[in-house]
């Protein structure tokens, strides 16, 4: 018994060594496969996206199979509807910005990092339902992950916060990646001729001025304009708008022409420009009613002078006040409208 103890024993043994070799080697094989995976597909997302200018065109299945865990590698994704028929002027906006920080990928280091990708609203229907999108463009990051069996995370793009440039959208890819993607936006020959232009216009005035032009310099009526000229332009938000780059306006959800972005934390290029425009009328008549009227010699023309900037300062100051319910709409107040 003793004997045949120590054989069951020993078989024993053997037997466990032999499951613990086995799983050793299946796991060793299967993290081999799985590493084998994700290079293959790595080297076939760098293919493509070395033909493209950095860009990977996605469906709903290649979606799918990009962001497939576990993955090495972090994935930048643009929801977007490119196409004529949804007449989303925001996407066909931002395109060119989004392919051009996208080009910048050809130039960091390690370029299995990180990956990007366009996802049409024609090419991927279900996918946008997936994450509840209602509108476009929308852009995603999501960092790699080593676990198979999370469900994916991503960081939301804030075109509201962070505008529809380049160089912003740079910015908060490399905060999130840890990697330097820089913008080189090709040489803007237009813009560099209108600046040799300007600045040969501008010594040439001045040349004018100082020779021909004391009185012109010396006129209260000019530096009058050029003060209220600067104010209109400063508090209509133009430095805000330097500073953002927002867009020029953006379509409603029903498709119309929108020029007033609501909250006091957004605003569109043209909203700047009415803005300023208002001002510059109520300032107009609020001149002509110190100025020019007393000059009006014929008592009914001056009466009717009067009437009629009255009547377009009542009208223009409730257009202001329109516009700064649209930006606020718990503003209780209003004059005409």
């Amino acid at each position: 018994m003793g004997r045949l103890g120590i054989r069951r024993t020993r078989l024993f043994i053997t037997v466990v060594l032999m499951a613990l070799f086995t799983l050793l080697i299946t796991a060793t094989t299967n993290a081999q496969t799985t590493a084998d995976i994700i290079a293959k597909k790595v080297s076939k997302l760098q293919a493509k996206a070395t033909k493209t200018k950095g860009i990977i065109e996605l469906d709903s299945l290649a979606f799918d199979d990009v962001l497939a865990k576990p993955r090495n590698y972090s994935m930048v994704v643009l929801f977007t509807a490119i196409s004529p028929e949804f007449q989303c002027v925001p996407c066909k906006n931002f395109d060119p910005e989004y392919r051009l920080v996208a080009a910048g990928w050809s130039r960091i280091p390690d370029k299995s990092q990180i990956f990007f990708g366009i996802l049409d609203f024609k090419a991927g229907q279900s996918v946008f339902q997936k994450f509840n999108m209602n509108s476009a463009p929308s852009l995603l990051y999501f960092p790699a992950s080593d676990s198979p069996e999370s469900s994916p995370s991503f960081d939301r793009y804030d075109f509201g916060k962070s505008g529809f440039q380049a160089e912003s959208f740079a910015n908060w890819v490399n905060a999130r990646s840890g990697l330097k993607i820089d913008v080189q936006r090709p040489f803007d020959f237009l813009a560099f001729s209108l600046k040799i232009m300007g600045f040969a216009g501008t010594v040439g005035l001045a040349h004018f001025l100082y020779t021909r032009g004391g009185k012109v310099i010396r006129s209260k009526y000019l530096w009058a304009a050029v003060s209220l000229f600067s104010i209109f332009i400063f508090i209509s938000g133009h430095m805000w708008n330097q500073i953002r780059h927002p867009p020029y306006s953006m379509p409603s959800r029903d498709g119309r022409p929108g020029f007033i972005a609501p909250g006091f934390q957004n605003q569109f290029g043209l909203e700047t420009q009415i803005v300023a425009i208002t001002y510059a009328v109520l300032c107009g008549g609020a001149i002509s009613l110190m100025s020019s009227i007393p000059r009006i010699e014929s008592p009914s023309k001056q009466r009717l002078a009067v009437i009629i900037w009255m009547g377009v300062i009542t009208v223009m100051y409730s257009v202001l006040i329109l516009f700064f319910r649209a930006k606020n709409p718990s503003y209780p107040f209003r004059l005409l409208f």
